[in-house]
């Protein structure tokens, strides 16, 4: 084999192990925050049909925020908020998520991974849909009255 023939396979094999040590360092390997089969996005039905208290979200009275909930990729939300209520969102996952709205530019925040952020709710009474920027399968509709 040639020193020119040696150079290019050695070249190559070169890139072939960047390539593969940027695909791992881009791969997350806790699969535990990443489901194989994304979860259906609850909706307000899922929501009023939900009796187990300990997995609904937290729905607040009085002066107190009400939260969004952000759990293996799908939203926990609240029955009903109250116009221009300051919402809390608690990003529960290993991965950022947003809480964007659908038109109008009325809300978006992004959340990291684990953290909790506030959106302001709509003045006008009505049914707003958002959705994640980063995983657009991530829907959900907040109902203001």
């Amino acid at each position: 084999m040639t020193d020119s023939r040696r150079r290019r396979i050695g070249a190559g094999l070169g890139a072939a192990a960047l390539a593969l040590a940027l695909v791992t360092a881009c791969t997350s390997t806790d699969e535990s925050q990443t489901p194989s089969e994304p979860e259906a996005p609850m909706t307000q039905h899922d929501l009023h049909a939900n009796t187990d208290e300990a997995t609904r979200p937290p729905v607040a009275s009085g002066d107190e925020a009400t939260a969004i909930t952000i759990r293996n990729f799908s939203f926990g939300l609240p029955d009903r908020v109250s116009p221009g209520e300051t919402l809390t969102v608690v990003n529960e996952d290993a991965v950022e998520h947003s809480v964007t709205a659908d038109g109008d530019d009325l809300f978006d925040v992004d959340v990291e991974a684990g953290a909790t952020a506030t959106v302001s709710v709509p003045d006008d009474p009505g049914t707003y849909s958002f959705h994640c920027t980063y995983h657009p399968e991530m829907t959900g509709v907040l109902t203001v009255e």
